[in-house]
């Protein structure tokens, strides 16, 4: 049973490749996304391990040795058991070896996100990390260099989340005609009266209190200085759906032989990345941890709150050496 429910905020620092695999298109790595919406998506598995991952390596900085033995006790303990000090002292010592060899994590890892694959059996993880969805898509525009865009289905589908996630979600989803965008009065995208994102040219419909309700349930998830009121706008559903598919960045990628010094035979490529400046939302559920230092579910989401706010950047998916799937990450 879930008892606790936090909202991770993932803002895209540089360009973000979370891939799909390999595909005979005009795109050879496409991103994730959704199969029924074509939505950019970052899969919950993929974002649990990056997680995973960079939590792992923080508690490694640290003095993890001191909570082993209570974990061990803990994982030795399960079905009723009563181990004798000797039992635990020799897991100890084994537990402590394969941490060291990478073979295992440390304990905190462990107890939040389950044991590595050969110990899979002694007990799950505590959390379940949820897809991450996309809320703010950058679209450029004519006036004020870009904009956030958002829909009215995307934000039913957040005011959703925030209600599972046991936030208030006290703002309307505005409905939005087929040419229209919801724009605030102090707006930087409006040119006499219309929005131009792209190709598209929509009529700035003005609303500042909707759009400030927006902006404060989106606060929620977005990191600390970014501001996105006077950039926002509310575009119909199948003008974002259409921003969403085709608007994303294609990058042609070569392979160079070393001996010739010239592009390797077949070594042409087209990667997908999401833009820089996309904002996406994941529901982390916690539940009670099953032993060890952490004793709560409520510890452990203090645990992660820490952790992610002390991290403050996590790196996603692939093409990290070429300066890509770096993410400013805020969790409420």
């Amino acid at each position: 049973m879930y008892s606790v429910k936090k909202l991770l905020g993932i803002y895209a620092v540089s360009p973000v490749h979370a891939g799909s695999g390999s595909e005979v298109s005009v795109i050879d790595l496409p991103i994730q996304r959704e199969r029924h919406t074509g939505f950019p998506v970052i899969w919950g598995q993929s974002l649990k391990g990056v997680l995973r991952h960079a939590f792992r390596n923080e508690e490694l900085k640290g003095n993890w040795e001191e909570y082993a033995e209570e974990y061990v006790k803990a994982v030795l303990s399960k079905n009723g058991r009563t181990p004798s000090d000797e039992e635990v002292q020799r897991e100890l010592a084994k537990y402590t070896k394969d941490v060291k060899e990478g073979k295992r994590d440390p304990p905190k890892t462990e107890i939040i996100f389950g044991p590595t694959t050969n110990n899979a059996s002694d007990h799950a993880g505590a959390i379940s990390v949820g897809d991450a969805r996309i809320l703010l898509f950058p679209v450029r525009s004519v006036k004020g260099v870009f904009a956030y865009v958002t829909s009215p289905f995307v934000l039913e589908r957040f005011k959703r989340d925030l209600e599972l996630a046991g936030k208030g979600a006290s703002f309307d989803v505005p409905q939005v005609d087929g040419k229209k965008a919801v724009v605030s009065s102090d707006s930087v995208l409006t040119l006499g009266g219309k929005v131009v994102l792209e190709e598209v040219v929509l009529d700035a419909r003005q609303d500042n209190e909707i759009v400030s309700k927006i902006v404060k349930a989106i606060s929620l998830v977005l990191p600390e200085g970014i501001e996105v009121g006077k950039r926002l706008a509310v575009v119909p559903d199948d003008v974002f759906s259409a921003f969403v598919r085709l608007s994303t960045e294609i990058v042609a990628r070569i392979s160079i032989d070393a001996e010739t010094g010239t592009v390797r035979q077949g070594g042409l490529w087209y990667e997908e990345f999401l833009p820089s400046d996309t904002l996406l939302y994941s529901v982390i559920a916690v539940a009670e941890p099953r032993g060890g230092s952490l004793k709560s579910a409520d510890e452990i989401a203090e645990e992660l709150k820490k952790f992610v706010s002390s991290t403050g950047f996590l790196q996603i998916g692939g093409d990290e050496t070429v300066g890509k799937g770096f993410v400013k990450v805020r969790m409420g």
